[in-house]
């Protein structure tokens, strides 16, 4: 059944991070597990409470909480126009802006709404990932700066992170090289947006922005790993310019990446790569001495494949949602 324009309503209000509400909005293991139960969430905007526990046989705390969330339509609304007016823009995964690649390889892991500025086109094109440490070599950073050069040279998207250091490097470089430029912050949208710079590039149709977190959602070290899967997913293959073993954002990413095959990892392995890097290439990341050599990458399917999985609860009993 495809998805009508009520499911995706119902979907943001289930994930809603615009509006205050009495309830806790669902985290994207929550919002899937209801998904698995009830297939069109579009069915779940005219039940109350009782309906949701007798019909689709919910608990009655997960029915008062659903209803509670879906009971915020208006102040939603409210909120979703304050953002349109900033050239912000609010979709669900169900909505055809969307990158449809993110549900594919993220799974129960792929975050139901994205927050969107700038040219979101970008997101259905080729893309490179490019991600690394705040402390990069020179020649780490001299090879993401290419890497992006030469992924504005084919047309592809670059797509980083915001943060200083080879993100910055990288984005810095593609722009120069009037390049598509995706950036996905590891902060709320409308608050790396008070960054004038960015918001001229945005506004100058320069720069793509995405975010899977609140708008006004501040820096935080674990929006970090949320923000790292976007980028992995949303390119065709992330290049990992430098990385410390064991260690930081970077190599907990390119992991995570590796053991659940979002998508594929290369890593630099010319001069001045860091030390996690050759660790990430024994973990199945492809290791590039030469710049060119990204573009070739297998593009194949993951190695893991992540799909979302019908609850073990039989209907009838008490669903996996809190």
């Amino acid at each position: 059944m495809k998805p009508s324009r009520e499911s995706s309503r119902a979907a943001l209000l289930l994930t809603n991070r615009l509006a205050k509400t009495d309830a806790k909005p669902m985290l994207a293991r929550e919002f899937w597990s209801v998904v698995d139960r009830v297939e069109d969430l579009s069915v779940l905007l005219d039940l109350d409470v009782a309906d949701l526990v007798e019909k689709l046989s919910f608990d009655a705390a997960a029915a008062d909480r659903i209803r509670s969330l879906l009971d915020a339509s208006t102040a939603l609304a409210f909120e979703r126009e304050r953002l349109e007016e900033g050239g912000i823009s609010l979709v669900s995964v169900f909505d055809e802006t969307f990158p449809p690649v993110l549900r594919e390889r993220l799974g129960t892991a792929c975050p139901p709404f994205l927050l969107l500025a700038g040219p979101t086109t970008w997101l259905k094109t080729p893309g490179l990932g490019v991600v690394g440490s705040r402390d990069a070599s020179d020649a780490s950073l001299e090879a993401a700066k290419r890497s992006a050069e030469m992924a504005a040279e084919r047309g592809w998207a670059v797509i980083s992170g915001l943060a200083r250091g080879v993100d910055h490097v990288t984005m810095a470089a593609a722009l120069d090289a009037g390049g598509l430029v995706v950036g996905v912050p590891a902060e709320g949208i409308r608050r790396v947006s008070r960054n004038a710079e960015i918001r001229r590039r945005v506004h100058g149709g320069e720069l793509c922005m995405a975010s899977p977190f609140g708008p006004d959602t501040p820096l935080q070290a674990g929006n970090a790993m949320g923000r790292n899967k976007i980028i992995y997913a949303l390119s065709r293959v992330t290049f990992v310019a430098d990385s410390n073993r064991g260690s930081g954002g970077t190599w907990a990413g390119a992991k995570e990446a590796l053991d659940k095959g979002y998508a594929p990892v290369a890593v630099w392995a010319g001069k001045g790569a860091g030390e996690g890097n050759e660790d990430l290439a024994r973990r199945g990341a492809t290791a590039v001495a030469h710049v060119a050599d990204l573009f070739d990458v297998d593009p194949a399917p993951p190695r893991v494949t992540i799909r979302r999985a019908r609850s073990a609860a039989p209907v009838g009993q008490q669903p996996v949602v809190p």
